[in-house]
Order: C-alpha cells, then sequence, then structure tokens
C-alpha cells in the first residue's frame, strides 16, 4: 500500500538525542509514509524517518524584519545525519543570542518574542516551492500552539489543500491558570480569542488528556481523541523478588516544585526507617539544584541525589529497584499548570518491571489514567505519603502485583501496532472526509 506524504509543522527540531523521549520517533519510526518538516528552532535533526526540512528561527525572524526574508530549506539523507562531521545546511545552536531567547520567561520579554514571530517576514516563496515539491496527504502540527506557531500554521494553510491534524500535551487557552501578572492576563485573553477562531481548521485534534479531549470537543465543536506513546512489550512479564530494603527511584526533571514533592517522600522515609532501614529513594536528574533545594533535599538521610544518567543506564536502574516514581507539585499553580500534561515516562516506566507509583493532584491527566486502569499506587494527598509508603513496607507481595498491573496496561493499550493503526486510521479518514 503506498504511504502516505505527511508534513509535520513543529516547534523543535526532530533530533532524537536532543529530545531522547521524542514523541515524533516512537510514533513514526517503521511507519508507511514519507515525511517532512518545517521546525522554529536551531539545531540539525537526527532521526530515522524524515530527510525534507525547512527551518525558522528566532534570529531569521529578528533580521527579517528589516532584511533578509526568514526561512531556508534543505534535504539531509538518514546516513549523513549520523555521521560524527558533517557540514549541515541547518542554522546552529551555539550563540549568545539563542542563550538569550531560551532564557526569556517573564512575560514581558514573552510579548517582545511573540511580536517577533508576529511582524517577521517569511520567505513565503521558497516555503511555498517546499511545499508544492513535498506535496502532503495531510499536515500533521504536534505542539503546544502558540502565537507563533498559530500564525505558521494559518500561513501553510493558505498554500495546501491538505487537511490538518493537531496534537497538544498541555493546556494551550484555557483560562484554569493562576497568575497575579495582568500582561499575562492579557496575552492568554488575546491568544484565547485567535485560538477560538483557528481551531475550526483541524479535521482532528490528538491530546493526552480526556477531560481536555471533552472540553475541546464541546467548546470548540472539532473531533478529537487520546493519543499516547507506545512503548516495548515485547515478550512476556518477568517477576522478580523486591529488595531489601525496597528501592524507590525517581528520574527526571525537578521544575514546578516536583523536588518538593519528592522532599516530601523523605521526611516520610525518616519516620518509617525509624528503628531499621526499611525503604530507600534514589533521584537521578540533570537539574542544577538552588542552595535552598539542595539544602533541603540533603537533610534525608534515605534520599540520595544522583546526576543524569543515559537511557541505557536508566534501564538497568529500574531493573535494580523495586517503585518507580511519577511526581508533580501539590501547589495552586503547579497543579493548573501540568494538569492536563501526561508525561511519556510513564510508558516507559510500564515496560521498567517496577511498580509504578504517582504521586500528584487527582485531576491530573497521568495521574486519572494510571488510577483508571489500576495501574500504579496512586496518592493525591501529600500527607498520605507516609501511610502508603508504610502499607508497602508491611505487604511487599504488593510490588510484584503492581509491577505485573502496570506491564499488562502497557501492553494491552501502549503497543507499537495499536497506536500506530490509530494515526493511520485518523489520518486517512480526514484525506477522505476533506
Amino acid at each position: 500500500m503506498k504511504g502516505l506524504r505527511i508534513l509535520i509543522i513543529a516547534d523543535e527540531v526532530w533530533n532524537d538525542e536532543i529530545h531522547g523521549n521524542n514523541v515524533l520517533s516512537n510514533w513514526f519510526n517503521g511507519f508507511n509514509a514519507e515525511f517532512a518538516e518545517i521546525y522554529c528552532s536551531p539545531g540539525s535533526p537526527k532521526n530515522k524517518c524524515c530527510e525534507n526540512y525547512f527551518q525558522l528561527t528566532d534570529l531569521m525572524m529578528v533580521k527579517s524584519v528589516i532584511g533578509k526574508r526568514a526561512g531556508r530549506r534543505f534535504q539531509i539523507s538518514v546516513p549523513e545525519m549520523y555521521k560524527e562531521s558533517k557540514a549541515h545546511s541547518a542554522e546552529q545552536m551555539p550563540t549568545r543570542f539563542y542563550r538569550f531567547m531560551k532564557s526569556i520567561t517573564g512575560d514581558g520579554l514573552r510579548v517582545i518574542r511573540d511580536l517577533i514571530w508576529l511582524t517577521g517576514r517569511y520567505n513565503k516563496n521558497e516555503l511555498q516551492e517546499f511545499i508544492n515539491d513535498f506535496s502532503p496527504d495531510v499536515v500533521f502540527c504536534p505542539r503546544l500552539l502558540t502565537p507563533k506557531l498559530l500564525r505558521l500554521e494559518r500561513t501553510i494553510m493558505g498554500m495546501t489543500n491538505a487537511p490538518f491534524v493537531a496534537f497538544t500535551a498541555d493546556d494551550e487557552a484555557s483560562l484554569m491558570q493562576v497568575s497575579y501578572s495582568p500582561l499575562y492576563w492579557l496575552r492568554r485573553l488575546l491568544f484565547r480569542k485567535a485560538f477560538k477562531k483557528h481551531v475550526n481548521n483541524y479535521k482532528h485534534y490528538f491530546m493526552f488528556s480526556e477531560d481536555q479531549a471533552t472540553d475541546y470537543f464541546q467548546e470548540y465543536g472539532v473531533t478529537t481523541s487520546i493519543l499516547f506513546k507506545s512503548g516495548d512489550f515485547t515478550g512476556e512479564f518477568m517477576p522478580k523478588l523486591h529488595n531489601k530494603p525496597i528501592k524507590l527511584v525517581y528520574a527526571g526533571r525537578l521544575y514546578c516544585n516536583r523536588w518538593k514533592t519528592l522532599a516530601a517522600i523523605g521526611s516520610a522515609l525518616q519516620e518509617i526507617n525509624a528503628e531499621s532501614v526499611k525503604m530507600t529513594l534514589d533521584i537521578f536528574t540533570q537539574e542544577k539544584l538552588s542552595k535552598s533545594q539542595l539544602k533541603e533535599l540533603s537533610q534525608y538521610e534515605f534520599l540520595k541525589l544522583n546526576g543524569r544518567v543515559d537511557s541505557s543506564e536508566l534501564v538497568e536502574i529500574y531493573k535494580n529497584a523495586d517503585i518507580a516514581l511519577h511526581v508533580e507539585s501539590f501547589d495552586k499553580k503547579n497543579r493548573y499548570a501540568t494538569r492536563v500534561s501526561f508525561s511519556t515516562k510513564i510508558i516507559d516506566l510500564m515496560s521498567s518491571t517496577c511498580a509504578i507509583m504517582a504521586i500528584c493532584w487527582e485531576k491530573h491527566a497521568g495521574y486519572q489514567y494510571l488510577k483508571k486502569s489500576d495501574a500504579a499506587f496512586c496518592i493525591s494527598d501529600i500527607e498520605d505519603i507516609k501511610s502508603e509508603l508504610q502499607h508497602i513496607v508491611e505487604n511487599p507481595e504488593l510490588l510484584q502485583i503492581y509491577a505485573m498491573k502496570a506491564w499488562n496496561c502497557g501492553k494491552i493499550n501502549h503497543n507499537r501496532d495499536l497506536i500506530q493503526g490509530m494515526i493511520q486510521n485518523t489520518f486517512s479518514n480526514v484525506i477522505i472526509q476533506s
């Protein structure tokens, strides 16, 4: 069967080394399709799927205001991507400008960045040629929609008759946020107004959260469905004896106050291990901790901080652990900010041979999914951490039960054929309907 021609519009470069948990490669490795990508960041691609690119960057857009129009197309073969030394047509990253742009977090500076992307001039002739030459069957937009991407998508909608399908893993436009900045709310409300008009251009909208899918369908009338990452569930589940003491592992970032939830676990372990060591926690992270964070986490005897490890090392760490943690913050601002997010790492944890423990707000998408599937120990109140850990210490047979539940959930719901079949069917249907 002839494969589809899929044009991807994304913010980040499709590079599996920079983005090690890349859902694009997870979804599309082995997929019967030809790909092209338009992306809005510096850096060169590195993946096994796509060889055709059109790149836009902050620096290009700044220059385009008074000079050369922004955008360049290039091709690079998969073997060429994986050579150690090669010349790239793509604009690269190591400049002070990009370090500055990446550091932009204040609302005022975000507005300035928006204005650059809204007033900069695209090289429309080259962009149109790129789209015409590729002649896509469908345009797929996996991203958090922002003003710059909304404008880019709207521009490309005028250049092709191919249907558009979107994916988001974040809260794009709801008012369920916490901020005391008037500029934040002005930017949010203006974007929300534009989003309401723009969303009708999508033939389908994928997302991680069932609540968000329901909200988008009811509020905007767009058809929605849930699309998760796939995992490796080949073979059979292999039981393992639990450790003495029981080993908890957290691997990931500590932002959005996740570190405070981990500190609460450390505090609980101090009490649980008062008479003898029954349970420990290892944290693996690339984060550079502040002095106050380091002071807080270092005070707990049974919590150990470790640096970042690569994916192959992490597989072995999980094999030798008992519980893999998924945690989020409990403060209101971060609860709302991460409400519809579903860490793709959860799917990796299902195949890790560990039991999963989710500690987060009960309305968090990841928590709701794991709770509904009975695929993890689920704690929705920070005050319940100690009692749940103590219950596991007293009933260690639960570790094997929940490790198997996690594996079975993954094998049934997240095998590659199932996930790719969902994508294929959705794309085929929107093409037929267009």
